[in-house]
């Protein structure tokens, strides 16, 4: 599918586009949206990725920020999944992160 293309069907400016990939421009960050695309909601720590607690907050708000990533709390735990409105927006989009495969 052409840029073009792509963008007419998912109602994106390039602007938006922009905003989405930087912050899918982390490895870690762009596995975080894929596993959540993947495996729908879920915990997140830091563990699973062998950073600190500081850097996966700044991480996850990077997702939250760009629309990614929608929270809520289930008492002291923070449960994340893909934000429903950009899963119906764009479906095309979000098809391209989840059927990318891990290299872990």
């Amino acid at each position: 599918m052409c840029y073009d293309t792509f963008m007419k069907n998912n109602n994106l400016n390039t602007e938006q586009l922009l905003v989405l990939f930087q912050a899918l421009g982390d490895p870690i960050r762009l596995d975080i949206f894929r596993c959540l695309l993947q495996k729908g909601e879920q915990r997140v720590t830091s563990d699973t990725y062998d950073v600190s607690k500081s850097t996966m907050s700044h991480h996850i708000k990077l997702l939250k920020e760009a629309g990614l990533v929608a929270v809520r709390k289930e008492g002291t735990t923070h449960i994340y999944s893909p934000n429903q409105d950009l899963l119906e927006q764009y479906p095309d989009f979000c098809s391209i992160f989840r059927n990318l495969n891990a290299e872990k």
